[in-house]
């Protein structure tokens, strides 16, 4: 039979609740409300019995997303789910029920994601079982999914610190909490194919496996972010999957704030979270039935737990409000790299260690992209493979691309993982060696307070295709602006091409600024055989002009044979070194500068996810009414805004978007640096197309708004429906307009080119 995989420490001290709420004074500021939830408000000595809630600020990182609490009605559907693997669940505990709730499932207005939820049980004739037999389970979907404020229905005891998110249970332990290998496997994969943007795993091995690493590797691939305990055996024996690669690896803190002593350390851990300890745990939800951790049926169903498991609950909880706070889902197969890297950041620690990882997880800077101080440094984490097979042993060494000293590490037994820990922040190449053979991954980009996680090897035989384009600088691309260089080649192999097989394109040739970039597969995407893929790079153009050789070459680390051939490539020169030939809006913002309404920052950059301030819009949009910076006229002597001089840098362009009518201002001025948002931004463009808030009379919106959260009764209503009718916006992905986001530097030129057609 497999090897099984055990739960870790969860000594239980179980306390009934004291259903009359205790005074408690916590100060939060400008904030939500406390909920009504006994357990939030009630003190046990001195702490609250939720502590980890307070400890985590959880009202601030609320307040943020989803910026309410609410009933059965208006609970959202479509929020990031986080998959349970564990023990299963009590779907008919009370606590999974939001007011008004006919259900716990989220169609019912409930909590819980019942309808693709199963078990994975090798020994359950019955998929659909996913009855929680041990306790463990309910308590950790109770510390993330527990409805928040709804202390008015019965049994309500806590709110869970993801509780707009969807739970799926899954359930792959018997009542003892110990699982097959294989089945958490098999749930892994499962919980990926339902889109889960977060994994919580909370069963425990000692020992390793290649199927389910397999797993891991699949589910990271396709954009979830893993999470797992790192083990509470307080020692430095690494446990699976916490230490796998490509897995969050979670050690616990005590309420005092302190590592605790049963947390495990090692190159796997990548924080540290409220876990709690036998002087105090972590208070949750138990079954309404007796079971293993529930034995006495006349006891409320609650009680206190510790452990890296309940660690790992409220970083799992953490990385799915951030995912709804920044609409991450993970379809294109780089959320969960995105979700790892901000949940150290938050930290602010700015250096890795083996007790701590990045530090303790800070969930309001976390929610408003903070550090709580300014990080430093940064670590490299991934594997080498030999042959298809862990490289136990190979050396791991990053070196400063502008030059410098190695820093080496060496995979260790029985993955083939490492970590190359606090880096100054900058490019690397790293190249992995192990039984003669060598791959590298060049210009690693290492970032402060993070790691960069899954820069992966596969050495082998390395592979090349054949090359896709010699060719010449064109005498345009002169310092200040970027060559665009693309290249689509065939799968001319058996097998799909993933990111996993190491495949990526490389730009050669005789400048030096070109040597080491390259560009691979996106996490989730797979080129079959005979498919074609167009790779886009972006490089520096030389100093001076002239005949420059280059060359666009596919490699691939560890492979065998011929696997793909040049289809065709081009060269292309845009004007602004952020804004590569593939980028969304280039053909706008090329539009734009031609037309005289933008120019970049220095000559060389656009900075397109730029915010726009309400004097950058007057710009953009006088010039374009204008007909370029030379015919927007001077300014009149006196100003019409007391908070713009006259020797303010936008100073006539305000003036001029005043006289035609685009922009009145605010009682108390023009208000210059303010960002503007995606409603305004309708605003200002709808009147420099009409002509003004007059040309506009004549219009009628439709009666059916052609964006759900920009009804008839929205205050921009009429001008966002004018630019929808006139083809300038549509929307985004999810059919809606969002009119509460900031308007963008990319956004206000493609607004700018469509609404005067330039």
């Amino acid at each position: 039979m497999a090897a099984w995989a055990r739960g870790g420490l969860f000594a239980f001290l179980f306390s009934l609740i004291a259903w009359s709420a205790m005074s408690g004074e916590f100060a939060h500021g400008d904030l939500l409300s406390e909920p009504n939830d006994p357990a939030y408000s009630t003190l046990v000595g001195d702490l609250p019995q939720e502590w980890p809630a307070h400890a985590l600020s959880a009202l601030a990182a609320w307040s943020r997303y989803p910026g309410s609490y609410f009933d059965a009605a208006a609970r959202p559907q479509d929020a990031p789910i986080i998959a349970l693997l564990d023990t299963g669940i009590d779907m008919a505990h009370p606590d999974f029920l939001n007011p008004g709730a006919t259900g716990p499932d989220v169609s019912q207005g409930g909590q819980l994601l019942l309808s693709v939820a199963r078990s994975f049980r090798w020994d359950s004739p019955d998929p659909s079982d996913i009855v929680d037999e041990c306790g463990r389970g309910t308590h950790l979907a109770g510390i993330i999914a527990a409805a928040a404020n709804n202390g008015v229905t019965a049994g309500s005891g806590l709110a869970g610190l993801a509780y707009p998110a969807r739970l799926l249970p899954l359930k792959v332990t018997d009542a003892s909490g110990s699982a097959t290998l294989a089945d958490i496997a098999a749930a892994i994969i499962y919980a990926a194919d339902q889109g889960a943007a977060v994994i919580l795993i909370g069963p425990q091995s000692l020992v390793w496996s290649g199927p389910m690493q397999d797993a891991v590797d699949y589910a990271w691939n396709h954009g979830c972010l893993l999470v797992a305990p790192i083990g509470s055996s307080g020692n430095s024996s690494p446990n699976y999957p916490g230490s796998c690669p490509h897995v969050f690896g979670v050690g616990a803190t005590t309420a005092s704030g302190v590592v605790a002593g049963y947390s495990c350390t090692g190159d796997g851990l990548a924080l540290v979270a409220p876990g709690g300890d036998p002087s105090i745990g972590v208070y949750s939800l138990l079954p309404t039935y007796p079971c293993v951790l529930r034995t006495d049926p006349t006891s409320l169903p609650y009680g206190y737990a510790y452990g890296t498991e309940f660690a790992a609950a409220h970083v799992a909880a953490a990385a799915a409000l951030y995912a709804g706070a920044m609409d991450l889902r993970p379809e294109t197969g780089d959320e969960g790299a995105r979700i790892w890297q901000a949940l150290q950041q938050a930290t602010g620690a700015g250096e890795w260690t083996s007790d701590r990882g990045y530090g303790a997880l800070s969930l309001a800077h976390l929610m408003e992209e903070t550090a709580a101080s300014e990080p430093g440094v940064g670590s490299i984490v991934g594997r080498a493979l030999l042959d298809g097979s862990p490289a136990v042993g190979a050396e791991i060494a990053a070196i400063p691309s502008a030059g410098g000293p190695a820093s080496v590490a060496t995979a260790a037994w029985p993955t083939g993982a490492y970590r190359i820990a606090n880096l100054p922040s900058g490019l690397y190449d790293v190249t992995a060696t192990s039984g003669g053979k060598t791959a590298i991954w060049q210009r690693v980009r290492v970032s402060p307070g993070c790691d960069v996680p899954a820069v992966d090897f596969l050495l082998g035989n390395e592979n090349f295709a054949a090359d896709a384009v010699a060719a010449s600088i064109p005498d345009a691309a002169v310092r200040g602006k970027s060559l665009q260089l693309s290249a689509t080649f065939r799968n001319a192999g058996p097998t799909d091409w993933t990111r996993a097989k190491s495949i990526f394109l490389t730009a050669e040739g005789e400048s030096a600024a070109w040597e080491g970039i390259q560009v691979g597969l996106r996490p989730a995407e797979v080129v079959p055989p005979d498919g074609a893929k167009t790779f886009a790079l972006s490089l520096p153009a030389p100093d001076a002009c002239g005949f420059y050789q280059l060359s666009l070459r596919l490699r691939q680390q560890g492979g065998v044979g011929s696997f793909g051939e040049a289809v065709e490539a081009t060269i292309s020169v845009t004007s602004f070194l952020d804004v590569p030939a593939d980028f969304w809006a280039v053909a706008a913002i090329e539009a734009a500068k031609a037309a005289g309404i933008v120019g970049g920052y220095a000559g060389d950059v656009y900075l397109p996810q730029g915010v726009v301030t309400r004097d950058q819009m007057a710009v953009f949009i006088a010039r374009a009414l204008a007909g370029g910076e030379a015919n927007v006229p001077t300014g009149p002597a006196t100003p019409s805004f007391p908070d713009v001089a006259p020797d303010h840098w936008a100073y006539r362009h305000i003036e001029y978007v005043r006289q035609q009518g685009v922009a009145s201002g605010y009682w108390d001025g023009y208000h210059p640096g303010d960002s503007l948002d995606r409603a305004q931004m309708a605003v200002f463009v709808a009147r420099a197309m009409a002509g003004g808030e007059e040309g506009l009379a004549g219009y009628t919106p439709p009666e059916t708004p052609s964006f759900p959260d920009v009804p008839t009764s929205f205050w921009s209503y009429k001008h966002v429906e004018y630019l929808r009718q006139a083809e300038v916006v549509g929307g985004y992905w999810d059919g809606l307009y969002h009119p509460e986001l900031l308007c963008t530097r990319d956004q206000m030129a493609v607004f700018v080119v469509r609404g005067f057609g330039l």
